[in-house]
């Protein structure tokens, strides 16, 4: 008999499932609902910070589960698991680095809420909840190729990661949003059964992002999306993938556009597709 599968998705925010410049998702609007309607699980992937998915769920109830800060964190069902490093750690190499290079460095981790508002354009409140890191540092800085190397070398001499995203360099830990999104499978598995009423053995994952920091969520789904980097609009593919897809448009409209179609191919075509029940 074929093995039952579940759907589960997994999205990137900023420049992804959010407008980039509004963090808006209005026009992903009918895909989400299209999600709700099928009780399909939705899982935020970020490099936002527990407090600040919190605040965007408590006040839309769009995702099920959340990874924060690139992977260094995971929440499922009000219980948090931290895999990333501690702040101490990610202070201690940030100074480092402030140290070896030769343009100014600050970081969400050191500077006053105005500031990341400033270079944001979140509200004060949104700019607050950005800086209550765990583990992890966007930093602010200007910096050339050389200082980037620099950066990056430091890190990793102390067993963490610079990885780029949209927006800022983070300094974050091995952790990444590949390995929180198995990680978070695992969890899904204890809580949540199949039609028939018995425990997944096997979901049908579908990750969409729009940065190098989300090549290793992208890897791990049997669906990987792309969405163009607005403005730029990006289209040399972010990986080698066998089921990669190019959403037609940057931000939630692409979001909506490309997950509306794997949907439209897994629930007619796919007749061991279950939806998941919590």
């Amino acid at each position: 008999m074929p093995e039952s599968r579940a759907i589960v998705i997994f999205t990137d925010l900023d420049g992804t499932l959010l407008d980039h410049d509004t963090y808006s998702w209005e026009d992903a609007r009918p895909a989400l609902d299209r999600v709700n309607l099928l009780s399909i699980p939705l899982i935020a992937v970020s490099s936002k910070t527990l407090a600040e998915l919190e605040h965007i769920n408590q006040n839309a109830e769009l995702f099920d589960g959340l990874i924060a800060e690139n992977g260094g964190i995971v929440s499922l069902k009000s219980a948090m698991e931290q895999h990333g490093p501690s702040s101490e750690t990610i202070d201690m190499v940030r100074e480092q680095i402030r140290s070896a290079i030769n343009v100014p460095l600050r970081s969400f981790r050191t500077v006053e809420p105005e500031i990341i508002a400033a270079e944001t354009g979140l509200s004060l409140d949104d700019a607050i909840r950005a800086g209550q890191r765990h583990c992890s540092d966007p930093l602010i800085w200007q910096p050339s190729a050389q200082d980037v190397r620099i950066a990056r070398t430091i890190a990793e001499q102390k067993g963490l990661n610079l990885v780029k995203g949209g927006r800022f360099h983070t300094i974050c830990g091995p952790s990444n949003k590949g390995h929180a999104m198995k990680r978070m499978l695992e969890r899904l598995a204890v809580f949540y059964r199949d039609m028939s009423g018995k425990p997944v053995k096997r979901f049908t994952t579908i990750a969409l992002g729009d940065s190098p920091n989300d090549i290793p969520m992208l890897a791990e789904a049997d669906f990987a999306v792309q969405i163009p980097t607005k403005n730029r609009g990006r289209k040399a593919p972010l990986l080698e993938h066998s089921n990669l897809r190019l959403a037609p448009y940057p931000g939630p409209a692409g979001w909506n556009v490309a997950l509306n179609e794997i949907l439209d191919e897994i629930t007619n075509t796919n007749k061991n597709s279950e939806v998941l029940h919590g």
